[in-house]
């Protein structure tokens, strides 16, 4: 699940941040990436699942690989420098791109993950079924959706 929303979502957020010039966006989200990105590839190695929610005591990236540690925050420290020289943005941002795909590779996921935030990805398929539900309704049909999964949290 880390993988898919956080990493993912801020691979989106990264990419669209670098298009819109949006530079302290970026380098929050990459710092984002990569602590999440190195949280769960140390998992594999003896790290234990944190949730920044619920806190806790204890070093989340300590187990990650060395070298994954250090090109990651290499990247983060890139993005901060971004706002000063944004002239490098497209390659880094290929480079930060092939990072976290040795990321998902080394946790067995050899395909690219779908897109979320975008009209083709699941976001897209939740605007069509929120503009089909007035439909629905009014013609008397049941919900697409079971209502379990549409219940706020």
């Amino acid at each position: 699940m880390i993988t898919l929303v956080i990493i993912q979502g801020s691979l989106e957020d990264i990419a669209g941040g670098v298009r819109a010039g949006q530079w302290r966006m970026v380098a929050a989200q990459t710092r984002q990436l990569v602590l999440a990105s190195l949280q769960v590839s140390g998992l594999e190695f003896g790290g234990e699942p944190f949730w920044q929610e619920n806190g806790g005591a204890l070093d989340q990236i300590s187990c990650a690989p060395e070298p994954l540690r250090v090109q990651g925050f290499a990247l983060v420290h890139e993005a901060n420098e971004l706002a000063n020289d944004p002239s490098g943005a497209d390659s880094w941002l290929a480079r930060l791109e092939e990072w976290a795909g040795l990321v998902q590779r080394g946790l067995g996921v050899d395909e690219n993950l779908p897109e979320l935030r975008s009209p083709q990805g699941m976001f897209g398929g939740l605007r069509l079924v929120r503009g089909w539900t007035e439909t629905v309704d009014s013609l008397g049909l049941p919900p697409l959706l079971p209502s379990d999964w549409t219940k706020p949290l």
